[in-house]
């Protein structure tokens, strides 16, 4: 479903720095924070659940699945940042 969110984006070019870079720039940011918002709300649930508690394994799981979720988005964030910066104007 991802694919065909971001496939269905195309980049829009904007003149004020006030506005969003690109659309698809905005996608992989909210997609970002909120992987970023299930790694710290897992994370705080795992410094509080004791290591004995039968539920840990499935947290613990869940954390990894929300880190390996987050890593999967930051690459096509960079490059489209990138590619917004480097159709910025210079300043020279």
């Amino acid at each position: 479903m991802l694919k065909k969110k971001a496939a269905a984006l195309q980049p829009t070019e904007r003149t004020s720095l006030l506005s969003h870079s690109s659309d698809l720039l905005d996608f992989h940011l909210g997609d970002l924070l909120e992987a970023v918002d299930d790694v710290h709300n897992l994370a705080g649930v795992l410094k509080v659940i004791s290591k004995g508690d039968r539920k840990r394994d499935d947290y613990e799981g869940r954390f990894y699945a929300a880190l390996a979720h987050l890593h999967h988005h930051l690459k096509p964030a960079i490059t489209e940042w990138d590619r917004v910066v480097d159709r910025m104007p210079n300043d020279d």
